[in-house]
């Protein structure tokens, strides 16, 4: 697995526990509401490192996708939140979908590819 892959994987655990501390934040002090914020931008940066080498569509999905999935099993671990069957076969389908979209990477053609390269892109 590449650095940037890496990158990307580290911005999707640290939404996820931002999102967990939003949820967190209704009962804690004001300051503590500061933190979410703090690891929001900080996954967003880390997203945009990212995206120095993974194609833009691709880094997005498998960000929001594996977030949602991983915020759903957070929700229910966490914080006791139902998954009923449908919600699991929903996530099923975000994961389907995610390793459909990481698959087709670099099979856009090769005149695109090199069209892209000569642009100073990366593919």
């Amino acid at each position: 697995m590449s650095f940037h892959w890496l990158i990307l994987l580290a911005a999707i655990a640290v939404e996820i526990v931002a999102t967990a501390a939003l949820k967190s934040v209704v009962s804690a002090p004001w300051l503590v509401g500061v933190l979410p914020l703090l690891l929001i931008g900080l996954s967003f940066a880390l997203l945009s490192i990212a995206l120095r080498v993974i194609p833009m569509a691709v880094a997005y999905a498998v960000w929001e996708g594996l977030g949602i999935v991983g915020i759903a099993a957070m929700g229910h671990l966490l914080f006791g939140e139902h998954l009923t069957a449908g919600r699991f076969a929903a996530l099923a389908a975000i994961l389907v979908g995610i390793v459909l979209i990481e698959a087709g990477i670099g099979h856009g053609g090769e005149a695109e590819d090199k069209r892209l390269s000569s642009e100073g892109r990366h593919v």
